[in-house]
């Protein structure tokens, strides 16, 4: 199925079951998140949700389980996978997790509808959005997709912002052809060669794309094109935190560590991954390069050279520009301190969310 780029131009970023959820995350109780309880050990028992199935980007919070350094900081954590952004920001929401690693893009637009999530530390802050091709494939700039072919999955990240990524790189947009699917078959259509492009992260899709085309690929980034668009950090419910500040606290200073851990001990730490995730499909090597580069990531030029997880009220408003350009979220319904926090880390130059 072509979609042209008109008809992508009046789409929005709808996230499945995106209303459904919503409603369900104002409306349910807690059921199953652990509330800040004591274990018999006397440590905190926290429940955290990843965006997806484990990979590389949140290598550092299954280093520290594995490790211990979340017990060493008074925790005991259960890390579950999740499937997608939009459900951990529910569970988090309706209390079933406490925490989750989330996008926060997609936070935006959960907060938009009055879901009451927030941001408390940035992990991949840099965007990750690219556009990926074989480095044979002639293709250098933007302007060289004239004509080309890509696989598109209506809500995923990179094909929403596709519009603003043309536009901000002087491409003209009904050159491309786009056909609607899913993204493996997007990925699998673009690995066989049947696409002459594809969507994707920087830290996440390269690796594993090129694990099965073994081919090296070049990228066209959308934060080199000027698109500031915070991608994944650390979200809570502003119950939870409001409710146990210290187990945020001490989750935070815990990942702090681990991250540090993780960048100075990264073959160990692939090896901790493969301790507590049994069931992977990816290869230490995938693993290890989506770490590094995740970490490649970890901040924008708003908040480099400053601690872990700092993050700048201009990169959300950026963000928030966006999702109300093509995310569905409606002007001015959403503002950074109500979707992001600095206050449950350490020195942020930033005072985001702090009172």
């Amino acid at each position: 199925m072509h979609i042209s780029f008109a008809a992508l131009r009046g789409r929005r970023w709808t996230l499945p079951g995106a209303a459904l959820a919503i409603a369900g995350a104002l409306t349910l109780s807690a059921c199953g998140g652990s509330g800040g309880s004591k274990d018999a050990s006397g440590l905190t028992k926290v429940k955290v949700r990843t965006d997806v199935f484990y990979t590389g980007a949140v290598l550092p919070l299954l280093a520290g389980i594995d490790k211990g350094i979340y017990k060493k900081h008074g925790l005991d954590v259960t890390l579950n996978p999740g499937k997608g952004s939009a459900t951990t920001l529910q569970t988090v929401a309706n209390g079933s997790d406490d925490l989750g690693y989330a996008d926060g893009g997609a936070l935006v637009q959960a907060a938009g509808k009055g879901m009451p999530v927030e941001m408390v530390a940035g992990m991949v802050q840099r965007s990750p959005l690219a556009i990926f091709t074989r480095t044979d494939s002639g293709i250098r700039s933007a302007s060289d997709l004239a004509g080309k072919t890509a696989g598109f999955t209506a809500g995923s990240a990179p094909e929403t912002l596709f519009p603003a990524f043309a536009k901000a790189s002087g491409l003209n947009p009904q050159s491309v052809h786009l056909n609607k699917v899913d993204i493996p078959t997007r990925d699998s259509l673009f690995v066989q060669g049947k696409t002459q492009f594809s969507f994707g992260l920087l830290n996440v899709s390269r690796a594993t794309i090129e694990a099965k085309c073994h081919c090296t690929l070049a990228a066209l980034s959308y934060a080199d094109a000027g698109l500031n668009v915070l991608s994944s950090g650390i979200v809570t419910s502003k119950s939870f935190a409001g409710k146990h500040p210290d187990a945020v606290k001490n989750f935070l200073a815990a990942t702090a560590e681990a991250v540090d851990y993780t960048d100075k001990n990264v073959d160990a730490a692939v090896s901790s991954f493969f301790n507590v995730v049994k069931t992977s499909t990816l290869s230490k090597a995938v693993v290890k390069q989506q770490w590094l580069a995740s970490a490649q990531l970890m901040h924008t030029d708003k908040t480099k050279d400053q601690a872990f997880g700092c993050m700048a009220a201009a990169d959300w408003q950026s963000t928030i520009a966006q999702m109300e350009q093509h995310g569905g979220v409606a002007a001015g319904k959403v503002k950074p301190a109500e979707v992001a926090s600095n206050a449950y880390l350490g020195q942020c130059s930033d005072q985001l969310g702090k009172q």
